[in-house]
């Protein structure tokens, strides 16, 4: 059975306990630089939410083989030490008495289930380890002195009787650089450092991409719903290497995009359509950024297909819009609800002008229009 496979039908360990929001969040927010950390370095990667551990970093998104398994956990101060790590609570109404098991041991078990794919495990938090060096960044818990390491030992074969020195090895600690309670900003400047390393200086709206992007990784990581295939795991809880690409893309796109004030001096409309038009233009850009909108990107992909019968032809830009319009509208009425053609009418504006082959389709200059004689 493949690793892809296997991931979905082990059992996931039960939660032990609700996480606060802010913590919860968190979590989704650290995925998100990790993210960034990770794109420039792999050919292929998907990072899923909330199965079997809080972060699971796995070498492809059609075929893994490989994969880091990340536990995040925050406080407000203070240090990890060894009997924190390994704390266990008592199981609610366990006539036995038993426990549950520790953050060492719940990280652990990802091994256990998987020795031969796992690559790393990571215990993430906000402060530092008492135990090891307290600069941000990760650290093998193997670096620790001679009897810390005989202690941690110690402790995780109570648990996992067959826990041994070299799959120990594999335990990292890191210390994020990531606030608690400011993580928002923090990671929106990390996403604007990230924009610049992988596009160079654009303009763009750090806002309406960071709440974009954010809340794809707080979807996926909240969703509860059953996961029955490997597809599932990749639609419903997990950010792609293609999907970051995608809203780079975006990104890039942009600024292919003229200023609606000289595009809308193209459209010889009457003034109430030019004021739903207008509307639907400061929505729809928002909107267009959104790449798991899969209603929104069949219509996208239809307008680009007209858009191809085209190219090569000439058309004023009105011209154009409408044709394609008269086209596809009963296509969109089926795709978009509430339906408008003002909305319409302006996915195929912004098509026109992100199109990468939109050189190939002749327009109109979207240049003020020269008075005619």
């Amino acid at each position: 059975m493949s690793f892809a496979d296997r991931l979905i039908s082990e059992p996931q360990r039960e939660k032990s306990g609700e996480t606060g929001y802010e913590r919860f969040d968190y979590q989704a927010l650290w995925a998100l630089a990790l993210i960034f950390a990770h794109h420039g370095s792999s050919a292929d990667y998907a990072i899923a939410f909330e199965f079997h551990d809080d972060i699971v970093l796995l070498d492809s998104e059609q075929s893994p083989s490989r994969a880091r398994f990340y536990q995040v956990k925050t406080r407000d101060k203070g240090h990890w030490t060894l009997a924190d790590l390994y704390r266990r609570k008592a199981k609610k109404d366990d006539p036995v008495g038993g426990k549950l098991p520790s953050f060492m041991g719940k990280l652990f078990s990802n091994y256990v289930l998987f020795p031969n794919e796992t690559e790393q495990l990571n215990f993430v938090s906000n402060i530092p380890c008492a135990f090891l060096p307290s600069a941000s960044g990760a650290c093998q818990l193997v670096t620790c002195d001679a009897n810390t390491l005989k202690d941690f030992m110690s402790r995780l074969v109570q648990e996992h009787p067959g826990a041994t020195s070299a799959a120990v090895s594999l335990i990292h600690y890191i210390q994020a650089d990531l606030s608690l309670h400011d993580s928002s900003a923090h990671i929106k400047g990390k996403l604007i450092e990230f924009i610049l390393e992988q596009i160079g200086s654009v303009e763009f709206n750090p806002d309406t991409l960071y709440k974009t992007i954010v809340e794809e990784c707080r979807t996926r990581s909240k969703y509860t719903g059953s996961i029955s295939s490997f597809a599932d795991l990749i639609q419903k809880k997990s950010i792609t290497r293609s999907q970051v690409e995608g809203w780079l893309d975006l990104v890039r796109n942009r600024q292919a995009l003229p200023e609606w004030s000289i595009i809308s001096q193209k459209m010889s409309v009457g003034a109430m359509e030019l004021a739903s038009l207008t509307r639907e233009w400061q929505r729809y850009r928002a909107v267009a950024l959104d790449v798991g909108n899969e209603a929104i990107n069949v219509l996208r992909d239809k307008i680009r297909s007209e858009l191809e019968k085209r190219a090569g032809g000439s058309h004023a830009l009105e011209e154009l819009v409408n044709e394609i319009y008269l086209e596809i509208k009963d296509f969109g009425r089926s795709n978009i609800s509430p339906f408008n053609s003002a909305r319409l009418k302006v996915m195929i504006l912004y098509e026109v002008f992100t199109y990468e082959a939109a050189g190939e389709v002749q327009t109109i200059d979207p240049e003020p229009a020269e008075a005619q004689s």
